[in-house]
């Protein structure tokens, strides 16, 4: 008889507990879950991202691991590194007694180089698959976006492209004061140029590797951060021997919700809603218009889907969603961030 997949968490915030009633959702009573916990001051949340009774621990038959020096004794198959952006690559780091695992780690991979390498000489040593969380690429609307440029015709008639993701931070989780975020602590990885670091995978993703041209980030707002909550930036990507310029707009300032990626090319113009799921071919003489179903959460389904499909065939993790496309977009969003320092009165 089959044992039940055996899930180790590293953090349950917000995007952990996601995942936490996801898996359960996909795998039913076929799994057990771990946890590995310093904190707990994230409470249980329900679909919506609000605070409900009870505690997550006993909600989900969680038990929890001290002393992860003896984590292989659980059998542990997959590893979720949902904790803070600073800490990802150090908890991958204290997995010394697994070997063969599956780890998914939420984007971005980690808010620093610096265990670099270290780190890849552990996933190495160790033979894990990494899996890292960018769920956008499971969009429909993005997926629409992507199946179209495989048109070669209309991808040598991109010109440039403009990525926006605007959103106050105040708004982001009803459970918590903003200022206690991760996303407005330097020292959890926060920060507009990191929590974004989307709308650069999506760039890279669609039109491969990019140049930094201009850039600056600021703190511009009232917001009480100790990070970025501005950033604006311009690429040169190439690819099929193409120049395509690329604008990335992001903030935790704007109060309207704004998401979208428009390209512009020679004869029209392709216009994706991210936020409102609609996708628009604009031409001279009319527009299609393309509806998605407005279900966030189905992307993270997908996201997990594709995961665990790895993960049961044993397959290696490829290129486009493991460390190495990772480290692209992490490279690139603390190239646009480095600069950028609060200013003392």
């Amino acid at each position: 008889m089959k044992r039940n997949t055996n899930i180790l968490f590293f953090g349950l915030g917000s995007i952990g507990q996601r995942h936490l009633r996801n898996l359960k959702k996909i795998l039913s009573n076929k799994v057990n879950f771990y946890a590995y916990r310093k904190t707990r001051h994230v409470p249980l949340l329900n679909n919506k991202g609000n605070k409900i009774k009870g505690g997550v621990e006993k909600r989900y038959n969680i038990s929890t691991i001290s002393d992860l020096n003896f984590a292989d004794t659980f059998n542990i198959d997959i590893v979720f590194i949902t904790n803070p952006s600073s800490l990802h690559i150090s908890s991958v780091l204290k997995l010394k007694c697994l070997k063969n695992s599956y780890i998914f780690i939420e984007k971005p991979i980690d808010s620093s180089l610096k265990n670099y390498s270290k780190f890849l000489n552990h996933i190495r040593k160790h033979k894990m698959q990494v899996f890292v969380g960018y769920n956008m690429r499971f969009h429909p609307g993005y997926i629409r976006l992507k199946n179209i440029l495989r048109n070669k015709t209309i991808l040598k008639s991109v010109n440039y492209a403009i990525y926006k993701c605007s959103k106050n931070l105040k708004d982001y989780h009803n459970y918590e004061d903003y200022k206690i975020s991760y996303a407005a602590r330097k020292e959890l990885g926060g920060g507009v140029c990191l929590t974004g670091v989307h709308e650069i995978d999506m760039m890279l993703d669609l039109f491969g590797n990019a140049k930094p041209l201009k850039y600056h980030s600021d703190k511009l707002s009232t917001l009480k951060l100790n990070v970025e909550d501005f950033s604006i930036s311009f690429y040169k990507n190439f690819l099929l021997k193409k120049k395509i310029i690329s604008l990335l707009i992001l903030d935790f300032i704007q109060i309207s919700e704004e998401r979208y990626i428009k390209i512009v090319c020679d004869n029209g113009e392709i216009f994706l809603d991210l936020r409102n799921c609609s996708l628009k071919i604009i031409k001279r003489k009319n527009v299609k218009t393309y509806h998605f179903i407005k279900n966030k959460n189905l992307m993270y389904i997908n996201e997990l889907r594709s995961f665990l499909n790895f993960f049961k065939k044993r397959r290696k993790i490829p290129d486009q969603y493991n460390e190495k496309n990772a480290f692209k977009s992490l490279k690139l969003a603390l190239e646009i961030k480095k600069k950028f320092k609060i200013q003392k009165n």
